[in-house]
């Protein structure tokens, strides 16, 4: 039975206010996300008589948007826990998969470590899995003929992100997902390369259970504590970490 055609041009109707209700609510998002961007300073430091050097590509994350201090960023953290090594960084806020390899060219000499922060943009901006897949590829490629170690930082759940409106929460928590299994296929069988694993359980997630303190006012970047979490998952996964942790303390007994 066909339905009268007032009531077709209700449900219309009806559909039709609730789609701009919920693109106005969206889009109002993302301009409070633009006007409370916090714009925090790529760390890098020099150091002559450097044991070590790190180079950090990637996104925003990289380097470190979001944090009220470059000092609180991974790059910054990192610095402080490990002195005596020289941070490069080349992340650059908006990057994609295909911008890596470029960054890891722009670098000179070779590193201890290369930090690989990934994967976001091309989340958010709908970057197909064969895309990201390729353009892993190369950048690995890069990496491994300048480092005998790689860590690769995929995104983490980017759609407890606050910004986001349902239901595009939970297509980008699915986009994640698939930019992640890109990078996860292109690490395989790679030795050096590590991928780091920043989900965490939905009851355990912090950002998810305090999305106003491990998220930044922006509502899309960690906050400084969000990414003191990350450096806490980053140096726990990546052999490297332990490694200099050990040195450490054995230089430390020689010592006393």
């Amino acid at each position: 039975r066909i339905a009268p055609r007032s009531t077709l041009s209700s449900a219309v109707i009806v559909g039709a206010t609730l789609g701009a209700a919920w693109a106005a609510l969206q889009g109002f998002r993302l301009m409070h996300a633009k006007h409370n961007r916090t714009h925090t300073a790529a760390f890098s430091h020099a150091e002559e008589a450097a044991v070590r050097r790190f180079l950090i590509v990637g996104d925003s994350t990289g380097v470190g948007i979001g944090s009220v201090d470059s000092r609180s960023t991974v790059a910054g953290r990192l610095s402080a826990a490990f002195p005596g090594t020289e941070i490069v960084n080349h992340a650059r806020d908006g990057a994609e998969s295909g911008d890596i390899e470029a960054q890891i060219d722009a670098s000179t000499g070779r590193f201890d470590l290369i930090l690989i922060f990934v994967g976001g943009n091309d989340a958010i901006r709908f970057s197909s899995h064969d895309a990201v897949a390729t353009a892993a590829e190369s950048a690995l490629e890069a990496a491994r003929a300048r480092s005998d170690d790689v860590a690769v930082i995929p995104p983490a759940d980017v759609g407890t992100a606050p910004v986001w409106v349902w239901p595009l929460d939970a297509w980008l928590t699915h986009r994640a997902r698939v930019v992640r299994r890109a990078w996860q296929l292109a690490t395989r069988e790679r030795p050096g390369v590590h991928l780091v694993e920043l989900r965490l359980p939905k009851s355990q997630d912090p950002f998810r259970i305090a999305p106003r303190r491990f998220y930044s006012p922006d509502g899309i970047h960690p906050s400084a504590d969000g990414y003191a979490l990350w450096f806490a998952q980053i140096t726990r996964q990546v052999p490297l970490f332990a490694e200099l942790g050990q040195r450490e303390l054995g230089l430390e007994s020689e010592v006393t």
